[in-house]
């Protein structure tokens, strides 16, 4: 009897440890591309990086821009999300944060960082992004 209490007592720890955690927090999050996270109940996922920005040290004509394109998903309604740090975005009517609405709850998300920061080496190092996902 207690050989089964302790294999029930395991079954359920490992059962626990793999559910899907969700964040609830304000602080910044840090996303690989094509990686979703749970945070404030929304699934949310990068699902493109483009980075345009002048490197540190160099004569551009422009400051650049980096964008972050999301997937955020609650209660089944997916919304799509371009976000946008760096000079340029005004110029192409982009912000680093958007607020949206689903079953009359808003959230808000911010587009914090994109990481690395690019260099006049051409390095291939994956880009991550920083945001913020406020439950309103």
């Amino acid at each position: 009897m207690k050989t089964l209490s302790y294999i029930l007592l395991s079954v359920l720890l490992t059962s626990f440890g793999c559910k899907k955690k969700n964040l609830e927090t304000n602080s910044s999050i840090e996303f690989a591309l094509n990686k979703s996270q749970m945070v404030n109940s929304a699934n949310v996922t990068v699902t493109n990086i483009n980075d345009n920005r002048c490197p540190p040290n160099a004569d551009c004509i422009t400051a650049g821009k980096a964008e972050a394109q999301l997937s955020v998903k609650v209660n089944g309604e997916t919304k799509d999300l371009t976000l946008c740090i760096g000079g340029d975005c005004n110029k192409v009517g982009l912000s680093d944060q958007q607020t949206f609405s689903v079953a009359s709850v808003n959230y808000t998300v911010k587009l914090v960082e994109v990481n690395p920061y690019n260099t006049f080496e051409k390095a291939v190092v994956p880009k991550t992004v920083k945001l913020q996902v406020t439950k309103m």
